[in-house]
């Protein structure tokens, strides 16, 4: 079982700089003033009780500093590993950096992770906590286009994660976000999940937004005139609706999808 991590640590990790850190990494006990454990170096290993480790702890950290990237470099140099463990929530350093919307941090923990090899690098990127979502969808979730231009130059198949569950391209048509949506569909190629939660897929997120705008038009109209995407038409969801059902009270939209079908 890890130790839990010390209070004096964590403190620093979310507020203290990054001089106070390695001093107190190395074993210094200048900045640390917790009794007799400040005469021994804190260990690298504890948990805090989320199970998150101290570098999850520093990248999450909002504000994205220079002195944030620092302290989380310091950190992999003394253990490398902690940059692939898992929270209890299955969210690695990388969830937590890119949901905190912490750009330069997410650059530099993918710089890390390229540093031991493309395998590993992948394994990160493609890390899939308790609910299925990569640090991806974090990132789609903080609305950072520029960081999910960075995980889809690194990955272009990261679009694809979950197969089954709530994708990128349907997280970002659900909170509206076309910019985002439009990066996801052509950085991948447009080979990337469609699905979304409870059998739903993104025809039937598109559908019931209450408002008639041009994404919603724009996203029934690619699907309907895309002969590949012809099965989404009539993919039922958990209640057995299709985007037809969804759609009965927009005879715009519905006009679009009956002509649609087959």
């Amino acid at each position: 079982m890890e130790p839990k991590m010390d209070a004096g640590l964590l403190a620093l990790a979310l507020s203290g700089s990054y001089e106070d850190l390695e001093s107190l990494l190395n074993g210094k006990p200048a900045a640390y003033t917790l009794g007799s454990s400040a005469r021994q170096p804190p260990p690298l290993y504890a948990l805090t009780v989320g199970g998150g480790t101290l570098l999850h702890v520093v990248a999450a950290v909002y504000g994205d500093s220079e002195d944030s990237t620092k302290k989380a470099r310091l950190v992999y140099d003394e253990a490398p590993s902690l940059l692939f463990v898992q929270n209890n929530d299955g969210d690695t350093p990388l969830h937590c950096a890119a949901r905190a919307g912490n750009f330069r941090m997410v650059s530099r923990l993918v710089d890390l992770a390229n540093g031991q090899g493309v395998n590993n690098a992948k394994g990160l990127l493609e890390t899939q906590n308790k609910i299925h979502e990569t640090a991806l969808h974090q990132a789609v979730r903080s609305r950072n286009n520029d960081m999910v231009k960075l995980f889809m130059e690194e990955n272009p198949q990261l679009a694809r994660f979950p197969e089954q569950g709530t994708s990128p391209l349907y997280l970002a048509i659900l909170l509206k976000n076309k910019i985002i949506a439009k990066t996801l569909y052509e950085m991948s190629g447009g080979v990337l999940s469609y699905s979304g939660p409870n059998g739903q897929n993104v025809l039937h997120v598109a559908v019931q937004r209450s408002q008639v705008d041009r994404m919603k038009i724009g996203t029934v109209n690619y699907v309907c005139r895309n002969i590949a995407l012809s099965w989404i038409l009539n993919m039922q969801d958990k209640d057995g609706n299709t985007a037809l059902h969804l759609a009965e009270n927009d005879v715009q939209i519905l006009k679009v999808l009956a002509q649609s079908r087959p």
